[in-house]
């Protein structure tokens, strides 16, 4: 296990996923003929492999252990992490990339293979430089971005098939492109801007790749540490703030005055605890009840609601992505879904219905998430969304339906052709 801190290796490799899982990244596989070939297409041979069940996909022993929220609460040493590790090579492949940075259709698979793994350094930078939030246009340092970043980047886990730090950069990508579609209605301050970077960033950080529920279930350290209230959310948030605090290398904040930093903490905090779906009807509630007392956002003396909504959005959005990505997303989740319902079983638990491998169908799952958590999400935020990207996105998301119905259909069928928890044929 790569520990959070402390008594850790950090050159020790991650632990390897099953053959189930072993689709990353996005484009490996090539097809045949290159002239019908897209980078961001994963080829027949790689879909089809993506997510099938193999008798090795229980040899992975996922423990249930204490050692990452030992190392948080026990340990004051970060000693472990590279803070000058190198930035990421800049060639003329990535920097024609990042040029796309404020497109829906960027591709964080491509970015997270061309830097080798450091798609969520490279974005939050590059977001930092081209919003003007570091010196000298304004108070954050360069470098401590640069070691905060490096930091956080080493610190989610890199066998988690989802909550990983490819798909923090995805939101924190999403998470801007909504921030200035709102724009129109809505002028956020640079310290807004960057709290939101920031929490984009973290918001999944060290995420052990079980849901709050099942780290209920197992009494495990961080439910009893967090009181079984917004486990993951709560040990996410505070993580972050740990690593700010060991060391004056990482203290991003360290140009803000105390008022300015107090908001930031605030903003940030609030952000990644409303990432829990237990949060969601609140949110959404709140947003609507706001909107009717004051419907011009421009007029909204605080903007803890929107940034909330904001990143919630981000985080919920991928099924509206181009149809390659997005269909990537939801084989991702459900790989991380199946791994946990897998220890369920082990752990002679009740298999939660969604990662029950016996019954899930991909598309069904997805489809669900769609209709029930995604559609009336993007309807409530219409306003910061603003009537042209909401359309846009939703022109994706139909696309999307359409591929996993489509899916479903067949699998119900028992066409042999597809496979329940692969959502390519």
């Amino acid at each position: 296990m790569v520990r959070f801190w402390g008594r850790a290796n950090r050159n020790s490799a991650p632990r390897k996923r099953s053959v189930a899982c072993s689709f990353w990244p996005f484009d490996r596989h090539k097809k045949s003929n290159p002239d019908n070939y897209r980078a961001s297409e994963p080829s027949e041979t790689h879909s089809k492999r993506s997510l099938r069940s193999s008798s090795k996909s229980h040899s992975r022993k996922r423990q249930v252990d204490s050692d990452l929220i030992d190392s948080v609460v026990n340990d004051r040493d970060l000693s472990h992490l590279s803070f000058s590790r190198p930035a990421p090579q800049s060639t003329p492949a990535i920097r024609e990339l990042l040029a796309k940075i404020d497109d829906w259709e960027f591709n964080i698979f491509e970015l997270d293979k061309l830097t080798q793994g450091r798609a969520l350094y490279t974005v939050c930078m590059t977001l930092m430089e081209n919003e003007g939030l570091l010196e000298p246009d304004w108070v954050i340092s360069r470098q401590k971005a640069e070691r905060f970043f490096v930091a956080v980047e080493a610190t989610y886990r890199g066998d988690n098939s989802y909550h990983n730090s490819v798909h923090a950069a995805d939101v924190a990508q999403a998470a801007m492109i909504i921030l200035k579609a709102g724009q129109n209605s809505v002028a956020f301050s640079k310290l807004e801007v960057f709290s939101l970077i920031c929490a984009a960033a973290v918001h999944d950080l060290g995420h052990p790749g079980y849901t709050n529920d099942f780290l209920i279930n197992t009494a495990h350290p961080n439910a009893i540490v967090y009181n079984d209230r917004s486990v993951n959310e709560n040990f996410h948030v505070s993580s972050a703030f740990r690593i700010v605090s060991q060391s004056e290398e990482t203290n991003i904040f360290s140009g803000l005055s105390r008022a300015e930093y107090v908001q930031a903490r605030r903003l940030i905090v609030n952000a990644v605890l409303a990432t829990d779906m237990t949060q969601h009807m609140r949110l959404l509630d709140a947003f609507s009840e706001g909107r009717s007392e004051q419907p011009d956002l421009v007029a909204w003396g605080d903007s803890d609601v929107l940034l909330q909504l904001v990143l919630h959005t981000a985080d919920l959005c991928n099924p509206c992505r181009p149809l390659l990505f997005s269909i990537k997303w939801g084989e991702l989740i459900c790989c991380e879904f199946l791994e946990q319902g897998d220890e369920e079983a082990k752990l002679q638990l009740p298999v939660t219905p969604m990662c029950d491998r016996r019954s899930v169908i991909v598309s069904t799952n997805q489809l669900r998430f769609i209709q029930f958590l995604l559609k009336p999400t993007l309807q409530v935020c219409r306003p910061i969304l603003g009537a042209a990207f909401h359309d846009m996105i939703l022109q994706h998301l139909s696309q999307t339906e359409v591929h996993w119905n489509e899916h479903e259909r067949l699998v119900l069928s028992g066409d042999t052709r597809v496979k329940a928890h692969d959502g390519w044929w």
